[in-house]
């Protein structure tokens, strides 16, 4: 599993966060892509896109994968960690959005975590609220090949 895959369509395909996005932002993001939603970096070439006045835009990076729970020497999960950085111009647009992530996140499996962080803060860089969001996967499923 890529925990990073299943977060970005998680988020792509559902109606009401993509509505969210188009809403705050005035229109479709456009720019040659679906949505404002993005693995490990947002693009800069051929064309930038950290813009001001294309946000909200988020970016989902892995952070941690390891074994889990053990039993027998073995382990029985798999635990996968995702942050989430978005940017937008207000505490109550990234109170919006935080919202509908969390919904759509739990109902996917995740749920989320923090560990004495800034939930939020201003990015001089771009002048747009930072927010970041941190959330778990416990992968379940047998590992084991069949013979």
């Amino acid at each position: 599993m890529i925990a990073e895959a299943l977060v970005y369509r998680l988020l792509s395909v559902d109606a009401e966060l993509n509505e969210l996005l188009d809403s705050i932002r005035g229109g479709k993001f456009g720019n040659g892509y679906k949505q404002g939603i993005f693995t490990y970096a947002i693009p800069e070439n051929p064309v930038n896109v950290i813009k001001k006045e294309l946000a909200p835009f988020i970016r989902i990076n892995p952070n941690y994968d390891t074994p889990a729970y053990y039993a027998d020497d073995e382990p029985s999960a798999t635990e996968y960690r995702v942050t989430i950085n978005f940017w937008c111009k207000t505490a109550h647009q990234s109170e919006q959005i935080a919202r509908r992530m969390d919904k759509i996140l739990e109902n996917g499996g995740f749920e989320r975590y923090t560990a004495n962080e800034k939930p939020r803060y201003k990015d001089g860089d771009i002048d747009l609220l930072m927010n970041i969001r941190k959330y778990r996967f416990f992968d379940w499923s047998t590992t084991e090949k069949e013979e």
